[in-house]
């Protein structure tokens, strides 16, 4: 069991709460007194840590490196920590959520100096009454937001889950609410991901938890087509040389289920992880 399912969740997976997605985002200001969001101090000291992590590497401090790290990886799991989703949790999870919104990439607007202006474009999706006020923030919602129904985020998962995309939970609040709002759903790749190459190239754990899944191959049923080992974005697959099958590398292996999803012959399956018990605290 993960930590969030431990410390929040009253039904099987935390984010398939009906509690984790309903949070007061307006308040009414008191007179007399200025209200200053939490998150700006948090983004603030994220941002100097994640500099004295940098700094370090390059100076290869072995001993800052894991001071800065692990004090950056705390206020992740303080704070903001993602996890990766399979597309049918997606789904799940629209069912919750309303109202629900695409909008422009922030990760590929600072990685690639891509802006996302156009509702065909968009590849994050906002989640809950946050959404109400997205013209608040014109600089992080330049492009402006398309809502979207049920049905049509289903189908707009879909686009991204065929063209290969990983779909994150993006939550917020957690030290200063007591739980872990659901705010968003992402769908991203390395390198373009900041929360992926986080995790993947500087070992920051809860900037993006693994998922509640980990993909299991039936090797009667590939083929060898290699389509698999294309899509996933954690390098936990390859094609064994003996049988020209794929093997799956669970100790690696996020449980994004785009391998799953993208398998011509139905050859893989997404198993929860707690059945497993050396995967049952790699999270």
């Amino acid at each position: 069991m993960c930590e969030f399912c431990e410390n929040f969740g009253s039904e099987d997976i935390w984010y398939l709460d009906p509690k984790g997605h309903a949070r007061q985002l307006y308040r009414k200001q008191v007179a007399g007194e200025r209200y200053v969001p939490e998150a700006i101090s948090y983004r603030q000291r994220r941002g100097e840590l994640m500099g004295l992590v940098s700094q370090a590497r390059l100076e290869r401090d072995q001993a800052k490196i894991q001071e800065y790290s692990q004090a950056l990886d705390r206020l992740y799991q303080e704070n903001e920590p993602c996890q990766v989703v399979p597309l049918k949790d997606c789904y799940k999870i629209l069912e919750y959520s309303n109202p629900i919104a695409s909008m422009s990439c922030v990760c590929r607007k600072q990685t690639r100096a891509t802006d996302e202006r156009h509702a065909n474009e968009y590849s994050c999706l906002g989640l809950g009454t946050g959404m109400l006020k997205w013209e608040r923030w014109p600089e992080r919602y330049r492009g402006g937001v398309q809502f979207l129904s049920e049905q049509q985020g289903k189908e707009w998962f879909d686009k991204w889950d065929k063209a290969g995309m990983v779909h994150m939970i993006m939550v917020y609040g957690t030290a200063s609410e007591g739980r872990p709002f659901v705010g968003g759903l992402c769908n991203c790749d390395y390198p373009d991901c900041i929360p992926l190459r986080i995790r993947l190239d500087y070992g920051i754990k809860h900037v993006l938890l693994k998922s509640h899944y980990v993909a299991i191959p039936n090797y009667d049923l590939c083929n060898g087509c290699g389509t698999c080992v294309q899509r996933c974005q954690f390098g936990a697959i390859k094609m064994e040389v003996t049988t020209q099958k794929a093997n799956i590398d669970v100790f690696k292996c996020f449980g994004c289920g785009v391998c799953e999803t993208g398998c011509p012959t139905e050859a893989i399956t997404l198993e929860r992880r707690e059945q497993f018990p050396a995967l049952r605290e790699e999270w």
